[in-house]
């Protein structure tokens, strides 16, 4: 005569598996918010391939250049050295009244003719 065991499982189901699928819900709406956050503040470049330069801080003392050029992060950081030197004029950077900077540069002349600058934007 054969003998049979009585099952010994939970009807239910085994508790730590619901802790493993809410904890796999959690990380799924973390790294939603995640990007979500990040395409609300206009950052969606970062989560792309393409080279960007970050400013932060402009202007100021602790002003910081952040490139990523070919998937290489480089990281500059202002010193507040004066530099000088000899150079040639390659331009000119004017700020329009809505806050945009604009180069022109400098315009090529022939010998024996002059340039005309256009007149510069008021400040």
């Amino acid at each position: 005569m054969k003998r049979s065991r009585a099952s010994t499982s939970d009807p239910h189901g085994n508790p730590t598996e619901v802790m493993a699928n809410l904890f796999d819900i959690a990380l799924l709406i973390g790294v939603g918010m995640l990007i979500m956050s990040m395409t609300g503040f206009g950052l969606k470049d970062l989560l792309s391939k393409s080279d960007i330069t970050i400013v932060k801080n402009p202007g100021k003392v602790d002003m910081e250049i952040i490139t990523r050029t070919a998937g290489t992060i480089h990281r500059l950081q202002a010193t507040g050295q004066t530099v000088g030197g000899v150079g040639t004029r390659i331009g000119s950077v004017y700020r329009l009244q809505d806050g945009q900077v604009v180069w022109l540069p400098e315009t090529e002349t022939t010998p024996g003719s002059t340039a005309t600058p256009s007149p510069a934007p008021a400040p």
